[in-house]
């Protein structure tokens, strides 16, 4: 080998080694003086948390109760049931499945029920006893149907006239199938019927197109404080009395802190008794009660067989209400624009008051009546 090609090689051989120990060295360490690689990253910008009001009424509920309710169930239509409330048709049955129930004076200062149930169809409901005036302006309220047995010569066709101008269905049972006579009671306090004979019946006329029924306000959470929706500044209120006729009407309530409800206890024999309902055993447990005070008068053309005159009443406008609540009390305003409007409950200071989910009895009592609690 010549001396130059020697040389040549060796430079060679020294280039490719050189070559394989820098591929095989580990790569350079920036230093601490070195800046860092850029690296794409993304942060989410937080959302603002949701607020909601506890005082505000439940929007997917049942309008008359305040309770969850199933898409689409809720335009289902009410039936307005008249119910006999004398000592001798009680217990009631079917009470404690009504949505509200309204308490109404009669002749005789006597009272005669009307309950309201949408969003439970109750399989036994009695006694069933005959219309009144006051029925004419509740049940368009609800957009209900009139379940009762008869009425007035001159409440009859007063009745039929507002159920041929729409203003609800007509189910009386002197042209309406579904009644029954039970053989437990005498007469006339054994009319019964069941929620499900009354819808066959508005199916039969038409008359089961979905309702929008107004709803009254109810919390949407049912653990709320007791004073927010309205009870702001009222009084402690665990029992309340309302002057009924001592001997066979008087009506008590007592508040359960508990399961915060009012038991209900009406007088029979001058003697207080407890209102549970004969169909299911259950007691009386209402969510709210309402007191509604305006004015009732004596209607010429109504008397009954011992010469007691009917009563009409006014229940649209404004006038003094009470609340009681979450044993409280709280006194302010009703107020109802029309007869398809239903009653909204103001504070003094003009605060709507909010109910709590569940059943409401309403009492409609005279202005110079005083309801008693402690």
């Amino acid at each position: 080998m010549r001396k130059g090609e020697s040389a040549v090689r060796w430079c060679a051989l020294a280039a490719v080694l050189a070559l394989l120990a820098a591929c095989s060295a580990p790569a350079a360490t920036p230093s601490s003086s070195s800046e860092p690689l850029a690296v794409a990253t993304y942060t989410p910008v937080p959302k603002p948390a949701a607020t909601l009001d506890p005082a505000a009424p439940c929007q997917e509920c049942w309008p008359l109760t305040g309770k969850p309710a199933k898409v689409g169930a809720v335009d289902k239509r009410p039936l307005v049931v008249k119910i006999d409330n004398v000592p001798d048709a009680r217990p009631h049955y079917g009470i404690t499945q009504a949505d509200m129930v309204f308490e109404i004076l009669v002749e005789g200062y006597v009272t005669r029920l009307a309950a309201v149930f949408q969003s439970q169809d109750a399989s036994t409901i009695g006694n069933i006893r005959s219309a009144r005036l006051a029925d004419r302006s509740l049940t368009p309220m609800v957009r209900g149907a009139l379940v009762y047995s008869g009425t007035s010569a001159y409440e009859m066709p007063l009745i039929q006239g507002d159920a041929s101008a729409g203003k609800y269905v007509d189910l009386s049972a002197d042209y309406t199938g579904g009644y029954y006579r039970v053989n437990f009671r005498p007469g006339p306090y054994n009319m019964f019927t069941s929620a499900t004979a009354m819808r066959q019946a508005i199916a039969a006329k038409g008359a089961d197109d979905p309702q929008a029924v107004p709803g009254w306000g109810f919390f949407a959470d049912p653990d709320h404080a007791p004073t927010i929706g309205g009870m702001i500044g009222a009084l402690p209120a665990t029992e309340l009395t309302i002057p009924y006729r001592e001997d066979s009407s008087r009506v008590q309530y007592k508040f359960d802190e508990k399961s915060r409800t009012y038991a209900r206890w009406q007088n029979a024999g001058s003697k207080a008794v407890r209102d549970v309902d004969a169909a299911n055993s259950q007691p009386v447990a209402a969510a709210n009660v309402v007191i509604v005070q305006t004015e009732i008068w004596e209607v010429a053309q109504i008397v009954d067989a011992a010469g007691s005159h009917a009563h009409d009443m006014r229940l649209t406008g404004t006038g003094a209400a009470s609340v009681f609540r979450d044993g409280l009390r709280q006194d302010g305003t009703w107020s109802r624009a029309t007869e398809t409007d239903p009653f909204v409950f103001k504070n003094q200071s003009g605060e709507r008051i909010v109910l709590d989910p569940g059943q409401t009895w309403v009492h409609v009592i005279p202005n110079d009546w005083t309801v008693t609690s402690q």
